[in-house]
């Protein structure tokens, strides 16, 4: 059964073995991956058990604007609905009027099917 929680119960290892799934260049250096998940305004992860198969953080002004800069499932979890539950828990933690993306795009449909927008710079939602 998946678990989302906002507490860190993972180690650097755990996180750069998540990274390394999905072959993000971020796995490369995981010191600087922890601390930046760590200082992320938001952080919701996903859990099997004790095992961490998703994430997703947040940097935010905490009124108009939220810039979401990593959203990723283990790909043997993927297709179950992590990341949409993920990215729906991370829309509600404020009335937030443009939710951009800041982190490269892998899987354009997977926004495009939740309400995002592409233009020539990236992916964003807005709510005015």
């Amino acid at each position: 059964m998946i678990v989302y929680e906002e507490e860190i119960k993972f180690n650097k290892e755990d996180l750069r073995k998540l990274f390394l799934s999905v072959n993000w260049n971020s796995s490369k250096y995981p010191d600087k991956l922890f601390k930046a998940i760590e200082n992320s305004t938001y952080k919701i992860f996903a859990y099997n058990g004790d095992r961490i198969v998703g994430l997703i953080t947040g940097i935010s002004d905490g009124s108009i604007n939220l810039f979401i800069s990593y959203l990723l499932v283990d790909p043997s979890y993927q297709k179950m609905g992590i990341g949409k539950t993920l990215l729906n828990k991370m829309i509600k933690k404020g009335d937030f009027n443009r939710i951009q993306l800041i982190t490269e795009i892998k899987n354009k449909e997977f926004y495009l099917k939740n309400g995002f927008t592409k233009d020539g710079i990236g992916m964003f939602k807005i709510k005015w």
